[in-house]
């Protein structure tokens, strides 16, 4: 059975900008009445069978660093592919992809 294991930062093998997982990571900062906000996005655009694509994602944001933001953001891109794959959350790493409410079995990443 097929499980959505965590994905990890970085470029190499299983690093969330390879080819493989194919997510994207957009980096921005912002200051606001005189606090600079770091944000950092992992998306990909996914494919649904009867309506399209979608931008699946992770955002994270830190008032301390760009690196802080990093890691939120995958923090948060694996929470939502353990929910959208694992059909909650709070799954571990590792857990079996469980079929959506139409009964499909999704493929990690790609549907």
């Amino acid at each position: 059975m097929a499980t959505v294991t965590d994905l990890v930062a970085g470029s190499g093998a299983g690093g969330v900008l390879n080819a493989a997982a194919g997510y994207a990571q957009t980096q921005y900062n912002m200051i606001s009445q005189g606090q600079r906000t770091y944000v950092t996005k992992y998306s990909k655009w996914i494919a649904q069978p009867l309506s399209g694509y979608f931008e699946f994602m992770g955002i994270g944001a830190s008032t301390i660093d760009q690196a802080t933001a990093d890691t939120n953001a995958l923090n948060a891109l694996n929470a939502n592919r353990r929910h959208r794959y694992a059909g909650d959350p709070g799954q571990p790493s590792g857990a079996t992809v469980v079929p959506n409410a139409h009964n499909d079995t999704l493929v990690v990443d790609q549907s």
